[in-house]
């Protein structure tokens, strides 16, 4: 990156089109004046620069190009934060695509993050931060992402920006969700949704909805039920300024109401939601529908009314090509369970097939483990432990090259179980000793 102070840019643009310092004077700026500027031995006035970028466009306008005092005016760091902003923009639109080049968007990153540093740039630094916290979270490295959101937060609170901070949480919450600390993603959506009942924030509404819906997915995550329903009934209660933006999730709401009646073994009243909802398709987006589709028929699934799980299955398989692909794999894994509860192996097997090849189509690591783990589990139904162990192998290879580490605990299960199973019992001991322990770790963390 090519770094120029005013002086150096004008001798440049002078040079570069062969001209001599006394081509660019006139009444108002004298010869000696440019040498002493080209050298940086004197400053540059509005006056000045708007004489000499005259003189320059003479020459320049012929060529199509115009040149502004402003331009020349800017200093070197200014250049350099102009530069940054442009490649600051660049990359959050990449990371946003979640599924960027990982060797090329942290050579970007290191490179952003050495020109902020040299240039002591603490307000783009904070923003290059936030948007590689974004990339280790769709990268699956959420401890690393935890750490650069953590240190973003320390900067927006002591610039005291509510509405960011509110978000940041919500973001930190995310992390700690997705490790599977629930305690700690509770804790991060309340701070989220009390800073938005204490402080008149940018975006308050939306904030205030994206934390309690996380706060009721978590309480349905460690069943607790009754906080569940109570942050529930909460939002259906909330008196909204925006009406238009509370319906935008009314669905999303009315969805998580009825898989906490399920998961509370309230079938009537899960089954009345999911058919309330479904009539409301016209109100829905399409992504809300296809889940209810998808959730009814887990909840059919639950009561072993198979077929009527399958027909809700295919009704979210005529509406895949409208959801979101990353989204939209999860009804492969619903479908195979209709089919390994009904004993039909071979249609599951072929479901889980189809789901694996979409899934690296996709980049989605995670979602080709849990295949991986599936497709393991149905070969120890089938007592074919030797596929079940090649498809863990595979599991543990994207485990290792993702750093997928909450996943690490699920597959030593697996392990321990099928070679149990295939009579190689030290071996299975081995790995639900690891699993043991990976628990303890778990547990002496809460404390």
């Amino acid at each position: 990156m090519e770094v120029l102070t005013p002086g150096e840019k004008i001798k440049k643009l002078r040079v570069d089109i062969g001209l001599k310092q006394e081509d660019i004077t006139n009444g108002e700026v004298s010869k000696s004046l440019v040498s002493m500027i080209e050298r940086n031995k004197r400053g540059l006035t509005w006056s000045v620069a708007s004489s000499i970028a005259d003189c320059l466009n003479k020459y320049y306008k012929n060529m199509g190009k115009e040149i502004t005092p402003e331009f020349l005016m800017e200093t070197e760091v200014d250049c350099v934060t102009k530069e940054i902003h442009e490649d600051l923009a660049f990359l959050k639109e990449q990371v946003a695509l979640k599924n960027c080049d990982l060797k090329l968007t942290s050579q970007a990153i290191d490179k952003i993050m050495g020109l902020v540093n040299q240039w002591n740039l603490h307000k783009e630094k904070m923003e290059l931060l936030l948007i590689r916290g974004d990339f280790f979270y769709y990268s699956y490295q959420y401890n690393c992402a935890i750490r650069d959101y953590s240190d973003v937060l320390i900067y927006y609170v002591e610039e005291k920006r509510y509405d960011d901070m509110a978000k940041v949480y919500n973001y930190i919450g995310s992390c700690y969700h997705m490790l599977m600390m629930i305690d700690q993603a509770i804790n991060n959506y309340s701070k989220a949704y009390d800073i938005t009942v204490e402080h008149n924030i940018l975006n308050k509404e939306k904030i205030r909805m994206q934390a309690s819906l996380n706060l009721i997915i978590c309480y349905r995550k460690i069943q607790k039920y009754d906080m569940a329903l109570q942050n529930i009934n909460k939002l259906k209660e909330t008196q909204w300024k925006n009406n238009q933006f509370y319906n935008k999730y009314y669905g999303q709401l009315f969805l998580l109401e009825a898989n906490t009646y399920r998961e509370l073994n309230n079938n009537e009243r899960a089954e009345k939601l999911y058919n309330k909802l479904i009539q409301m398709q016209d109100e829905l987006s399409v992504n809300t529908l296809f889940l209810a589709y998808e959730n009814y028929a887990i909840c059919c699934i639950k009561y072993n009314e198979i077929e009527k799980a399958l027909d809700n299955v295919e009704k979210a398989f005529n509406l895949i090509e409208q959801v979101n692909p990353n989204e939209s794999l999860w009804i492969y894994l619903t479908k195979s369970k209709c089919y390994l509860e009904s004993d039909r192996y071979d249609k599951a097997l072929d479901t889980l097939n189809e789901g694996i090849v979409l899934a690296r189509e996709l980049n989605n690591n995670e979602m080709v483990i849990n295949f991986r783990f599936t497709l393991a589990e149905t070969y120890i139904l089938l007592k074919d432990y030797d596929n079940a162990l090649n498809h863990l192998r595979d599991a543990e290879k994207f485990i290792i090259k993702s750093n997928i580490n909450a996943k690490e605990n699920d597959l030593n299960i697996l392990l321990g179980e099928v070679y149990c199973l295939a009579g190689e019992v030290e071996k299975g001991v081995e790995y639900m000793t690891k699993a043991r322990k990976s628990y303890l770790s778990i547990n002496h963390y809460y404390i």
